[in-house]
C-alpha cells in the first residue's frame, strides 16, 4: 500500500491481486481517496507487484487527471466530491504527479513482458530492439 496526500484529501493505492497470464503478471489495484466511499480498480501489465511511483502515478493519471468516461461511471470520480475536489485542485494534483514522474525518473527501468516488448518494437519505440526487417 502507498499513500500521497494532496490538498487535504489522500490517495491510497493497494495492490489487490496478481493474475498470471501467458502475456505476463497483471497486477489488479484499489484505489481509494479520503473523505469518499467510491474506490475503483486499476489493472495494470507489468512484471512487479510493488506499489511503487510508477503505480501511484498511473493510478492518479488514470483515475483523477485522464477523465476517461468509465472514470464517472465506475471509477472515483463517481462521487461528486471528489470531482469537485480535482477540478478545484487539478494544478496540486498533476503537482504531485509531476514529484512521482521525478522519483521514477530515479528508478531503474521497469522489466517488460515479451508481448510489452512486441508492442514496442512495433511502434518503434525501443531504440535497443533490432529491426524486424533484418530478421
Amino acid at each position: 500500500m502507498r499513500e500521497i496526500s494532496i490538498a487535504g484529501r489522500t490517495v491510497t493505492v493497494s495492490l489487490v491481486a496478481t493474475t498470471h497470464g501467458e502475456d505476463g503478471d497483471i497486477q489488479r489495484y484499489l484505489v481509494e481517496v479520503s473523505g469518499s466511499d467510491a474506490a475503483t480498480h486499476l489493472s495494470i501489465l507489468r512484471m512487479t507487484s510493488a506499489v511503487d511511483a510508477r503505480a501511484m502515478a498511473s493510478a492518479i493519471e488514470t483515475e483523477l487527471l485522464l477523465d476517461y468516461p468509465g472514470s464517472r461511471d465506475d471509477g472515483v470520480l463517481r462521487d461528486p466530491s471528489v470531482r469537485a475536489w480535482r477540478d478545484e485542485h487539478r494544478t496540486a494534483i498533476e503537482a504531485a504527479l509531476g514529484q512521482l514522474r521525478d522519483e521514477i525518473a530515479g528508478m531503474p527501468p521497469e522489466p517488460v513482458s515479451d508481448l510489452e516488448r512486441t508492442l514496442l518494437r512495433a511502434f518503434e519505440m525501443d531504440p535497443d530492439a533490432p529491426d524486424p526487417g533484418d530478421a
